[in-house]
């Protein structure tokens, strides 16, 4: 059985946890990160003593801030699920096409760790987003304590997992050497430290 920490560092570690992120963050939308809905403010002092127009003409003037507002609440909203669900889909998706690669040679390691590290970078700008939310909209900030949270135990996996593919890297560069030593022979010559050499035909020294 496998140590905690060695499960932690797999791709589907990585892909479980972030569904459970991407989980949380749309329950959070629905929710309306919050939001409670738009009151009429207190009626000031002395209100009674006003005119009656005066009253309906203040009366008309909050009603109608107050639909401007809930009008750019609502934009608010729309707009910020739009940003934090298209960062979990590109994190989700980021993290399959880096466990469907096979990487053979360096080339596909180097693309495998780009969408590892791009899946970090996501992460990151995911925690920037709700913090974004969390400063613009007044109310209970609990919401950000546990996402960040969960968010930055991702980027630990995350991390983890592209450590463990280290080894990829390794195993991808030994066989470009052979694979280059093989071909500089074939062509009569001998690949060193400095680059290529002329074999000498008859010694076959350097």
């Amino acid at each position: 059985m496998k140590h905690e920490n060695e499960r932690r560092e797999t791709p589907f570690a990585a892909r479980d946890h972030m569904l459970d992120v991407r989980r949380y963050v749309t329950e959070l939308c629905y929710r309306r990160f919050g939001l409670k809905k738009r009151q009429m403010p207190k009626e000031p002092k002395n209100f009674r003593d006003w005119s009656e127009t005066s009253r309906e003409r203040w009366q008309r003037q909050q009603e109608e801030k107050m639909k401007q507002q809930e009008k750019c609440d609502e934009l608010f909203i729309a707009d910020e699920t739009r940003v934090l669900n298209d960062l979990c889909r590109q994190i989700v998706f980021l993290i399959d096409r880096a466990n469907a690669a096979e990487p053979v040679y360096l080339c596909e390691c180097d693309a495998m760790r780009m969408m590892q590290d791009e899946a970090i970078g996501l992460c990151s700008n995911l925690k920037r987003e709700l913090n974004y939310i969390a400063d613009t909209i007044p109310g209970n900030r609990n919401f950000l304590t546990v996402l960040t949270e969960e968010i930055d135990r991702e980027i630990a996996i995350l991390r983890g997992w592209r450590k463990s593919c280290n080894h990829l890297r390794d195993e991808a560069t030994a066989r470009e050497i052979k694979r280059r030593k093989s071909a500089a022979e074939r062509a009569g010559f001998v690949l060193t430290a400095t680059g290529l050499r002329e074999k000498n035909e008859t010694t076959g020294s350097i």
